[in-house]
């Protein structure tokens, strides 16, 4: 009878094989990743990889739900009780993400996961749970914050979600082609939109301004001139 084989040794190499895939997505992209350049990266022997995971989509599908795992612990930490300050500090947390390793190189296998995604109906559904279990946890705090009356309450909590989640993808996107993007000017932006302050009154140019100051001189001389009787 071989000897039991301790979880935590199971759970460590399993990690491995993980980051070891997740590199070679990286260097390499998903679509050009073979199970062998998995194996090497590894250092493992394709008998040992089968043992964790039995192809490169259940690699993906595993990544994903650990992801998904992390997002939402993460988001429970940032989340406040506070609903003016909550969205604020998610999307300044995501932001920090943004702004930490390279991550012209991670949006690109997100990217190439998103586009597999819409063919290969198995990593299709681990995204949208990930999408989901998102969304789920963003609703929260929507539903709270509309009923502080911080958000507009006729709005649906769900399309909001995904308007938020559309402002992140889309900076990571531009971060990836333009690494020097100014991402605190784009917070501020955000956290404007977010809290209502984005639009405001149109401000007059100064020759504007000049046309109408000569307005008001004229009409006061005219006035000086034709007093009513």
């Amino acid at each position: 009878m071989s000897p039991k084989v301790p979880q935590a040794y199971l759970e460590a190499r399993r990690a491995e094989i993980l980051e070891a895939a997740w590199k070679c997505f990286m260097e390499k992209g998903f679509h050009n990743t073979t199970m062998q350049d998995i194996y090497q990266a590894a250092n493992l022997s394709p008998g040992a990889v089968y043992n964790y995971f039995s192809s490169k989509e259940d690699i993906v599908v595993a990544s994903v739900n650990e992801f998904k795992d992390w997002m939402i612990s993460s988001l429970a930490s940032v989340i406040s009780e506070n609903p003016n300050e909550s969205f604020a500090k998610v999307i300044q947390f995501w932001l920090s993400l943004v702004k930490q390793g390279d991550i012209g190189q991670s949006i690109s296998v997100q990217l190439d996961l998103y586009s597999e995604a819409t063919r290969n109906s198995y990593i299709r559904e681990a995204v949208l749970k990930n999408q989901d279990a998102t969304h789920a946890k963003l609703i929260e705090l929507i539903k709270r914050s509309q009923q502080a009356g911080v958000f507009n309450a006729r709005l649906d909590p769900l399309s909001i979600a995904r308007a938020v989640m559309g402002m992140v993808f889309g900076i990571m996107i531009h971060k990836s082609l333009e690494p020097d993007v100014d991402l605190d000017a784009y917070g501020e932006v955000c956290e404007a939109m977010l809290k209502g302050t984005f639009s405001g009154p149109p401000v007059k140019s100064k020759k504007t301004r000049q046309l109408i100051s000569k307005l008001h001189n004229t009409e006061k001389e005219y006035l000086k001139r034709h007093p009513k009787s």
